[in-house]
């Protein structure tokens, strides 16, 4: 009896247990329809008391006072308890269908939350963006990947995130351990009718310690009238103070008074090393397919190097992720066509070309006006003057923490001008490559892996009976690039990493291109060289006010065998030469750079920056001319031509205005620059084997003070720009050792770049600069010898030419929009009032013994009209 008693407690004691499993199970599977997707804890812990057969315990001081927000209303129970949670510092049991609520114990005093910000538009990555926590008043901005990474005390928190063009967002976070948090912000207006300019955090400008900074936004550059109504990154950066053209109409530019050589143009962060087409008209970049553009004109950060003057850094376009999409343009000189789109997930592409045929619309230009402007035909009625870029890029992910991304461009030059060349021609390109892994190893750490390819070739043909020949060129580069970024803490950022560098010069072959040319074919001795650098820099904020930040560059350029060693006296007469084998170094060149910039905030709306930075530059242009010919040779420093050093310190005010509509800033900055490089008179350089023994170095020095206006908000936006600035050289056998001026040194610089939104379908725009003539060097008189004329000349830059001014003139007209088809018309000017500009003097001597001297135009006014799309 006893034995039938204990089976049968047993047996409901399991039956009893099952029930209460199941009663369990069924509790938590519950279907719940909630009245309403937003609400505080309490209100939606009530709600679901009202519903039968949930019984919770908890105590209601343990429940946040805090907003929750849901995107739908039907949950599973379980499923909504965990989104409920997920979103504050609870957790819940569930004990015989009773739901148990406690506070979360917090397993660490100091959590980070870390993502990617990313537009909801098309997938993507927004470096600068801004992020904020209201309770603390501290943020951080991404980095050019969109990554950020925070690290703050345990609790509640209200994250604002903020970008040019889209929406500023808050999302409350409860943080009780590390998350990852990644957002996609939503656009505030389309593409096509962008008008604001501000940049991430309204205050930036004024509370980070970056100066001598401009990032310039496409759809500025878009807005900017330019030449034939082409877009152009780069003649854009010219309105910009302290950036200047080297000479006019060209593409190449001046920086704090550096040469164009002096510059690192970064596409992807592999260098170009002709940025122009046709002849500089026009700059190699499409802008179709970029998404953002920094220039550093001092300050420059230490992961830089290799340039003395400015880095110019250019992110193409990732491709967009959410959807297929084509844009283009059709305009008088050029036209162009990008596509992008996901492949499935994790993989978006975008392909970008542009096709420019200058030398077909300048034809048929001459040819149509040449009956009422018989000088039409004088510009040549059969030129080949074309051009092509290809842009593209594949971005993919492959998982949280990696993600790689291959971009490559190309493009090349044709250059034939019947009346300018005759029988010569000019063919160049350039083609770059990158591959890059991103790699996040924790919350606080970011990597990045590059691999580096740039090649640049160029040509030049003589079409001759008696000479007929091609003279070819090429420089290319390999590199690899480790670069970290470890957020330590709100208040503290490491930035680290090391690269190396392989660089083959070709700087030039002649070959006959027949039998019957007198020309015997010859090569320049090939040359290659390893450069490597290793950096780390700290952004410290001491406190609201101050803020610093200080690092250190090391870089090393050796030159490399096969080669030979030139060893010449004082004279430069050649002493001896030493031969070196393949792989062995021949000579070693070492640069220590330290950099800081610091900034004091006088108040939310106004600092004091101040900065010093040194920078070396271990490669030298050798060029003739001062437009930046195709034709100019890159070469290597050497045991004669040593490296160019540069020591820049620049002191900075920077103020924001009306409720940051207006920004405000005034630098002045003072340079100095050693074993700066010129050639000596009457030189000597093309297919110069002892290329050496023409150039000669001393020292230079520039200083100047910039200010800029900016407007950033309402119907007119835009800025205006003035530089005043001076620049000076002392190389001994240069000027008969007498201090001179280059030719871009112009001692006044104002610009002006308006936008005027006049209503949803007319977008006005305007640029208007003057600049001080450049300095040449011209023919003073004239002396015979052996019945020949000869020029006498003036000192080295020593006449000014007359200033340069200019107004372009520019109107956008929305078109209709049907479904996804958008478009616009864009009517522009060139030089509007016709202003005859000199570029330069030339001379012609005739035969009865009188000597001319001409003046040179480049452009009078010119209309232009450009059709774009979008679907």
């Amino acid at each position: 009896m006893t034995i039938k008693r204990i089976i049968i407690l047993l047996m409901c004691l399991v039956a009893s247990i099952t029930w209460l499993f199941a009663q369990n199970k069924d509790v938590l599977d519950t279907t719940i329809k909630l009245k309403r997707m937003n609400g505080t804890i309490l209100e939606f812990l009530n709600e679901l008391d009202e519903i039968g057969g949930i019984n919770f315990s908890y105590d209601e001081s343990s429940i946040p006072e805090k907003r929750v927000r849901f995107n739908k209303k039907e949950w599973k129970l379980k499923d909504l308890l965990q989104e409920l949670f997920r979103q504050t510092d609870l957790e819940f049991r569930n004990i015989n269908g009773q739901i148990i609520l406690k506070k979360r114990k917090s397993s660490k005093s100091k959590v980070t939350i870390n993502g990617t910000i990313k537009s909801a538009s098309d997938g993507e990555h927004l470096l600068g963006a801004a992020i904020y926590v209201k309770e603390l008043n501290i943020g951080t901005v991404t980095n050019a990947y969109g990554f950020y990474s925070l690290t703050l005390p345990s609790g509640d928190y209200t994250l604002v995130f903020s970008y040019i063009g889209h929406k500023k967002t808050e999302r409350n976070v409860s943080l009780e351990n590390d998350l990852k948090f990644d957002l996609e912000l939503e656009t505030s207006i389309s593409e096509l009718e962008e008008v604001v300019i501000l940049d991430g955090k309204e205050k930036e400008h004024v509370e980070n310690t970056e100066m001598s900074l401009h990032s310039v936004k496409i759809n500025r550059i878009k807005a900017t009238p330019m030449l034939a109504g082409e877009s152009d990154v780069l003649k854009s950066i010219q309105y910009l103070p302290g950036i200047q053209s080297a000479n006019e109409g060209t593409a190449n530019f001046s920086v704090r008074g550096g040469s164009y050589d002096q510059n690192l143009i970064l596409l992807d962060e592999a260098p170009v090393y002709n940025p122009s087409h046709s002849m500089g008209l026009f700059s190699t970049f499409n802008v179709d397919a970029i998404k953002d553009i920094k220039v550093y004109k001092g300050a420059i950060p230490v992961k830089y190097g290799g340039r003395l003057s400015s880095v110019v850094d250019i992110r193409m376009k990732e491709g967009n992720d959410k959807k297929f999409s084509i844009n283009g343009g059709v305009g008088l000189i050029g036209s162009r066509l990008t596509v992008e789109g996901p492949i499935g997930e994790k993989v978006s592409y975008l392909v970008s070309g542009r096709y420019g045929y200058v030398g077909y619309a300048a034809n048929q230009l001459a040819k149509l006006v040449e009956g009422f402007i018989p000088r039409a035909k004088s510009l040549g009625t059969d030129s080949e003057i074309y051009f092509y870029d290809l842009n593209a890029k594949v971005n993919i992910k492959l998982n949280e923490n990696n993600r790689v991304y291959f971009s490559t461009y190309t493009g090349d030059d044709h250059f034939f001008n019947d009346i300018i060349f005759e029988d010569n021609t000019l063919d160049w390109g350039n083609l770059t490559g990158t591959f890059r892994w991103n790699h996040i190893f924790s919350p606080k750490l970011f990597g990045n892996l590059t691999l580096i390819y740039s090649n640049f070739d160029y040509a030049y043909i003589i079409n001759n009976d008696a000479r007929d020949f091609k003279w070819s060129a090429n420089f290319k580069q390999k590199g690899i690039k480790l670069d970290f970024d470890f957020y330590t803490s709100p208040k503290s950022t490491l930035n680290f990493g090391i690269n190396l560098t392989d660089h083959d010069f070709m700087p030039g072959t002649i070959e006959p291109r027949s039998s019957n040319s007198v020309i015997e074919a010859f090569s320049l001795d090939t040359k290659k060289a390893i450069e490597a650098g290793t950096y780390i820099s700290h952004e410290l904020n001491f406190n609201q006010k101050l803020s610093l930040n200080y690092g250190l560059r090391l870089s090393t350029f050796h030159n490399i065998g096969a080669g030979t060693k030139y060893i010449y006296d004082d004279n430069l007469i050649l002493q001896s030469e030493e031969v070196f084998g393949k792989g062995e170094i021949i000579n070693s060149f070492y640069g220590f750079e330290p950099r800081a910039s610091v900034r004091y905030l006088l108040s939310a709306e106004a600092s004091l920056k101040a900065s010093y930075n040194r920078t070396y530059q271990y490669l030298h242009l050798v060029s003739n001319s001062t437009v930046g010919l195709p034709t100019d040779v890159w070469l290597p420093v050497d045991n004669n031509v040593k490296p160019r050093s540069a020591d820049q310190i620049a002191l900075g005010y920077f103020r924001n205005l009306k409720e940051n509509e207006y920004e405000v800033s005034g630098e002045v900055y003072y340079k100095w620059i050693n074993n700066v490089i010129d050639y000596k008179d009457n030189a000597d350089i093309f297919l110069n084997q002892n290329i050496e023994t023409q150039i000669r170095t001393g020292e230079g020095k520039a200083y100047g003070l910039e200010l800029l206006v900016e407007k950033n908000k309402g119907r007119l936006t835009g800025w205006a720009s003035y530089t005043l600035s001076k620049v000076e050289r002392h190389v001994p056998g240069v000027n008969n050792d007498k201090t001179y001026s280059p030719r871009y040194d112009r001692r006044h610089n104002f610009s002006l770049v308006t936008s005027y939104q006049l209503n949803d379908k007319w977008q006005l725009s305007a640029n208007y600069s003057f600049i001080s003539g450049s300095g040449i060097t011209v023919p003073q008189g004239v002396f015979n010898a052996n019945n020949r004329p000869f020029n006498y000349y003036s000192d080295r830059n020593a006449f000014k030419l007359p200033s340069f001014h200019q107004l372009d003139l520019s109107a956008k007209l929305k078109g209709k929009n049907t479904g996804r088809w958008k478009s616009e018309w864009i009517f522009g000017v060139t030089n509007a009032y016709n202003r005859k500009n000199v570029f330069t003097f030339y001379v012609d001597h005739q035969e009865n013994a009188r000597t001319r001297v001409f003046k040179m135009f480049l452009f009078g006014l010119m209309p232009s009209i450009t059709y774009n799309f979008k679907f």
